[in-house]
């Protein structure tokens, strides 16, 4: 990226108007400023000490971004905004020596804990040297120092909670409420003169633990928060079985919904207070404006929210099916010519049955869809079932009164055509393998290894860096770029960058845009495909820029005007770089059609992120249940740009040869092609190759030229031979079989990879 530009697109930004000046400097999302709100009152909370809490939360930040030292800014805020003047210099010190510690060193959790307590205990230390001079506050400031140590790693779950984004579990709920009844009581401090914020903020807590996790956990809780307002305020501690007691009717009028919960919590507080408490002091205003605020405020919203990165998964997963589709399709249409599979009434009962369980065990709206609506919830089953009949599928459209009956009808359409698919899917198995007994065995462990690899790619997802994703979203909106989202994902050796850019008035530039993203992560960095969208815009994957570079390049010849070997050649988002020949079956129309199907189901399942080896099998599948003897040969290699690995597939291929300076090894199978067996096996095998290494790759056409000793003397020719390039290498091999021939008697297709060679596809 030119400098000069970059400074020419700096002074055009100063120009632009206000307006646009501001749109740019929003981009913090709900999650950046929860953070940031936490650190203020976390400063202001005055439990213990208002250093106490602020500076473990401060030091149990996993990520030194922006964020981080905001979120330190804003808690030096919160300490200023309620402490005496004398006292600032101790609370401030300890957070600026956590801050600048962290800078400079890259620390695991429990050296995090110990670098907060001893902060801690030296800032209060020097305070206590400086205007105090008590003995009795050193053993104070022991304590401090240890509840330091545990509130970090308190801290760190509560993150781990908030930014995982999934339902929590019990003790992920124990700490996230504890840290907001923590935050809530910075609340206090002159800010609730007329109103006790924080009791009202306690008490929605409480409505909303009471809704999402029930009576046990809601009075847990109710306990914690009443423990926590008695050590602040120095209460009864009956405070906090009045709590409890609240929580626990809230939680037992789960059933009724929001406004039972928020009646069950008021008639709790009030019979509590006074059969309870001695000294009875209502809130009465604060428990029905908590109430008011609980029934109005939409937390299906927040669980929504929360379950962000479970939609991503299932977009994903989803995208993922619709690859598998189009690739049966692909199939279907080459090769296949089967009828409509129809479905029987007790099946589409079954089905319904099916989907109606799996989604209304856990629904929240169960009880009203049974028992209140039942009867307009059977009829539009009823209803579903004979679209079912007539259709074999379900679309948004057939649902009229289901969508204002059903909550969750969308994922009722997704989970009944899934079950559908699935169906059909295993009524053509066994139509069409109805002579094989083990067919249909085979199709469902392929299925199975195909949800494994989804279930990997799920796992996956949930890994994604956040703040690294916001950091390079908003250099690259600084620079000018409309960015719709960005995904940062980090590996054991390299990580992966998916950016999603609007049409703007800034088209992608390639450099620029990796120099940005670079700036950011530090190192250097590879765009491996930049692809439009349907919708506008394209989306970028980058990748850490991988140890060495393939250098690869083809010679084919055909007997035929049409060749029957297919080839393709992949950058993979992981860093790896696969390149397969496929062989068609005799030569000509037939022979390219198979080679075809093979190559574009590989290019596909590869492309969507499926393991290789399940690919092969699922064609394996496909091409086998057809009626035809038609067949096809695999031989794929893939190499690991960043550890060198190398992995060889052959499914009925000729041998690979490796030359490594004068030496040349071989990698051999004895499978058979695709398309021929239900359970053919393929052979797999992997190395690590090293820099300079040339793989060579044929098909069987080069074999047949050479005759029967030709893998002999072609070794021999490739050990004996210096290549200056993998274009000449792949030429000369060609030029040397058909030396001592006068026609060729099948199609021929030479592949050559050298190992850290510059990118560049050369080919004739």
């Amino acid at each position: 990226m030119e400098r000069i530009e970059v400074l020419q697109f700096k002074r055009d930004q100063v120009k632009t108007s206000s307006n646009s000046i501001s749109n740019r400097f929003l981009v913090f999302g709900a999650e950046q400023f929860f953070v940031l709100i936490l650190a203020f009152l976390l400063g202001r909370c005055s439990l213990f000490s208002r250093s106490f809490f602020s500076s473990a939360y401060i030091a149990s930040f996993k990520k030194r971004d922006y964020m981080y030292y905001l979120a330190s800014i804003f808690s030096i805020f919160g300490i200023i905004s309620c402490s005496d003047k004398g006292l600032i210099f101790k609370y401030v010190l300890s957070i600026l020596l956590i801050t600048t510690i962290n800078h400079f060193f890259d620390l695991n959790l429990y050296s995090k804990a110990l670098l907060c307590a001893l902060s801690v205990g030296s800032s209060g230390s020097i305070f206590i040297f400086l205007f105090s001079k008590a003995p009795v506050e050193f053993l104070y400031l022991m304590l401090e120092m240890i509840g330091c140590f545990w509130a970090v790693i308190m801290f760190e779950r509560f993150f781990a909670a908030v930014y995982s984004k999934k339902v929590y579990t019990s003790d992920q709920t124990l700490v996230v409420v504890v840290v907001l009844a923590l935050s809530f009581l910075g609340l206090s401090s002159g800010l609730d003169s007329m109103l006790s914020i924080q009791n009202i903020l306690f008490f929605i807590l409480l409505f909303s633990v009471s809704l999402f996790h029930g009576m046990i956990m809601s009075t847990a809780m109710g306990f914690v928060v009443g423990l926590l307002e008695w050590i602040k305020e120095g209460s009864n501690i009956e405070i906090a079985c009045v709590f409890a007691f609240s929580s626990l009717l809230a939680g037992l009028m789960k059933g009724f919904g929001k406004i039972g919960i928020a009646l069950g919590g008021f008639c709790g507080y009030i019979i509590s207070m006074f059969y309870i408490s001695s000294n009875p002091t209502l809130r009465i205003r604060e428990i029905l404006i908590s109430a008011v605020l609980f029934c109005l405020f939409p937390l299906e919203k927040i669980v929504k929210l929360q379950t962000t990165d479970e939609r991503e998964v299932q977009r994903m997963i989803k995208e993922k099916i619709f690859g598998v589709a189009s690739v049966l399709e692909n199939v279907q249409q080459n090769v296949c010519d089967k009828q409509a599979i129809l479905i029987c009434k007790e099946e589409a009962k079954n089905i319904v049955q099916s989907t109606c369980q799996k989604l209304c065990l856990d629904c929240s709206n169960s009880n009203v869809c049974w028992n209140i609506d039942y009867y307009r919830i059977n009829h539009s089953l009823n209803e579903i079932k004979n679209i079912i009949l007539k259709k074999g599928r379900v679309e948004e459209e057939d649902l009229k009164e289901f969508k204002f009956l059903c909550v969750r009808w969308k994922e009722f359409i997704i989970v009944i055509n899934g079950f559908l698919e699935s169906l059909k899917y295993s009524k053509l198995v066994q139509k069409a393998s109805s002579p094989k007994e083990n067919v249909f065995k085979t199709h469902i462990e392929i299925l199975k290894d195909i949800v494994m690899d989804a279930a990997k790619m799920a796992e996956n997802e949930m890994k994604k860096d956040r703040g690294t994703s916001k950091e390079i979203e908003l250099e690259l909106v600084r620079f000018g770029y409309e960015v719709e989202k960005v995904d940062y994902v980090a590996y054991d050796h390299y990580f992966q960058i998916d950016i999603d850019l609007k049409d703007g008035f800034k088209a992608p530039r390639k450099m620029e845009i990796e120099e940005i993203v670079k700036g950011v992560v530090g190192c250097d960095v590879e765009i491996i495909s930049e692809v439009p969208k349907i919708s506008g815009g394209y989306t970028v994957s980058i990748i850490k820029k991988p140890n060495v570079q393939i250098d690869y390049s083809i010679y084919s010849k055909s007997k035929e005007n049409i060749n029957g070997d297919r080839v393709c050649f992949l950058q993979l988002k992981n860093g790896k770089f696969l390149a397969c020949i496929s062989d068609g079956m005799g030569t000509g129309k037939t022979a390219s059609e198979n080679s075809f199907i093979v190559i574009d189901a590989l290019k596909k399942f590869s492309s969507l992120g499926f393991d290789r080896k399940v690919a092969i099998k699922f064609i394996n599948s496909l091409l086998s249940i057809k009626n035809a003897e038609e067949f096809a040969s695999v031989d794929v290699v893939c190499i690991d740009r960043f550890t060198l690995a190398c992995e060889f597939l052959k499914a009925g291929a000729m041998p690979t040869l490796i030359k490594r300076g004068d030496e040349v090894l071989t990698v051999e199978s004895n499978s058979l092609p695709v398309g021929i067996e239900v359970e053919s096996q393929f052979d797999f095998s992997t190395c690590k190759v090293k820099k300079g290494d040339m793989i060579f790759m044929f098909s069987d056409g080069l074999f047949e030229l050479l005759g029967e000793d030709g893998e002999r003397v072609l070794k021999e020719f490739i050990s004996e031979t210096h290549f200056v390039s993998t274009q000449s290498a792949s030429k000369q091999i060609f030029e040397w079989a058909t030396s001592n021939s006068f026609l060729i008697k099948d199609d021929v297709t030479i592949i050559v990879l050298k190992v850290g060679g510059g990118i560049e596809k050369r080919g004739e």
